[in-house]
């Protein structure tokens, strides 16, 4: 409706000016009557009683500008107030999850100011879009919230106490994640330059390494030495006894 009427405004002050201007001698009245005519609905129930008053030879209003100033503040200023309270209801519904208090304060003040409500309705409205976290500590905490200006001076002060406490808490615990180097570093202990003992690289003790242990190495070694042996002393008694067999079948002629 706020839209409609803007429009029908821009037009009828357009119209108005050119019959005053080129038609200077044209009734008034007619010219008034003609412009209410235009509106419909609920426009046009508005009209209905100043068009009674001007066929009565009674002016209304002094000049177009009164005339716009009044219809404004009959059809645009409503409108915009429910607007305002549509808006209101969804900031408030939506800042539980997002945003900062100190955004949402701003914003609320803004749209807020475009309503009717009393200061004691802005107040619960302001609380209830809180985040969850600052409703809670109101409700338990003994600070004077009677105002909207007071509510809103605590809640931007919980809300930045809040941050500072979030910004700290990575700090005490980020020494846990720290690698090697670093810990030693922040201990005073130097890192490990040798070699090791096991494995004979640079850089970690033979505790640390993790490859076999020499022991089993040697021992895995030793096996498998031993197995090769038996196998190589398999095979040359096998080759004995095929030459064995040999040397006997030449001797009996076959």
């Amino acid at each position: 409706m706020a839209q409609d009427g803007l429009r029908f405004i821009s037009a009828a002050s357009i119209y108005h000016s050119n019959i005053t201007t080129f038609l200077p001698s044209f009734p008034e009245t007619i010219l008034w009557i003609t412009l209410l005519n235009k509106l419909t609905e609920g426009a046009a129930e508005w009209a209905g009683p100043h068009i009674v008053t001007l066929a009565s030879g009674t002016q209304p209003w002094a000049d177009f500008a009164a005339f716009e100033t009044a219809f404004k503040a009959h059809f645009c200023t409503a409108d915009d107030k429910e607007a305002a309270i549509t808006e209101l209801v969804k900031l408030c519904k939506g800042q539980h999850k997002i945003g900062t208090v100190q955004d949402y304060t701003v914003k609320f003040n803004a749209i807020a100011a475009r309503t009717s409500f009393s200061a004691e309705d802005k107040r619960e409205r302001y609380r209830t879009g809180l985040p969850y976290k600052i409703k809670d500590i109101l409700a338990t905490s003994g600070h004077d919230t009677s105002s909207i200006t007071k509510i809103q001076a605590v809640a931007l002060t919980m809300d930045q106490n809040l941050l500072v406490c979030e910004e700290e808490r990575p700090k005490q615990f980020s020494g846990g994640w720290r690698k090697k180097g670093e810990k030693a570093a922040a201990t005073g202990k130097k890192p490990f330059t040798g070699n090791c003992f096991n494995c004979g690289k640079p850089g970690h003790r033979s505790f640390e390494c993790k490859l076999p242990k020499k022991e089993q190495q040697a021992a895995s070694s030793s096996g498998e030495t031993t197995d090769l042996a038996a196998l190589r002393a398999e095979l040359k008694e096998i080759k004995e006894q095929l030459s064995a067999v040999s040397v006997n079948e030449t001797k009996e002629g076959f």
